[in-house]
């Protein structure tokens, strides 16, 4: 039986005109279509999205890195420190990243040795639209059907358990009130982990 046979590439542009592709997904179908055949299927474009995400967010990260290199005082070539290794967490999946380091230019005061990352990351290197999402509807379901549902429709791999459902929404929750101290006094947070009833609710 002959196969209809879909090639997705991701075309890759960082310098005008030039470009690279990468395969990222291929998505085949009988001539013979069902219903259930029709356009993608959740587990494909799972595969898809994190595919993508796997290719865009390394390069970016490494661009960001070399763009940095130049001293924003002298314009000297920073040298380079090494990388450290990183997994960058988001709703279409768990990335694994290399950050450069660079030395800080001798030019700068008191900064001679010291050294900086070429990108900035937050500690948790959590998306912010992964610590979004993860505590918009843990505000409304138990924490455990939030990593159910999560994990069911998106390609996350780091939120597949209430607990840390539990401790990112607690995290947003700190990034929320932290500018407005006087809410702290009003905060009710309930340990549901899962188990049902409310997660965290502000009065």
């Amino acid at each position: 039986m002959t196969k209809l046979v879909w090639r997705v590439k991701l075309v890759t542009e960082l310098e005008a005109g030039e470009t690279t592709e990468i395969e990222v997904a291929r998505i085949e179908r009988d001539e013979q279509a069902s219903l259930g055949d029709l356009g993608l299927r959740l587990s494909e474009a799972k595969r898809l999205t994190a595919s993508i995400q796997a290719e865009i967010v390394p390069t970016q990260i490494a661009v960001a890195g070399e763009r940095r290199r130049a001293c924003v005082t002298c314009e000297s070539v920073l040298a380079s420190k090494g990388h450290y290794t990183a997994t960058f967490r988001s709703l279409f999946g768990d990335v694994p990243i290399r950050v450069r380091r660079l030395l800080s230019c001798p030019c700068q005061d008191k900064a001679e040795g010291s050294s900086f990352a070429g990108f900035a990351l937050e500690a948790a290197t959590v998306a912010p639209e992964l610590a979004y999402v993860t505590a918009r509807y843990a505000a409304l379901v138990p924490f455990g059907k939030v990593a159910d549902l999560l994990s069911e429709l998106l390609p996350i791999s780091g939120a597949r358990n209430a607990g840390t459902v539990r401790n990112r929404t607690m995290r947003v929750g700190e990034a929320v009130v932290r500018p407005h101290p006087s809410l702290w006094g009003s905060m009710v947070v309930t340990s549901a982990a899962g188990t049902g009833g409310t997660n965290g609710i502000l009065k």
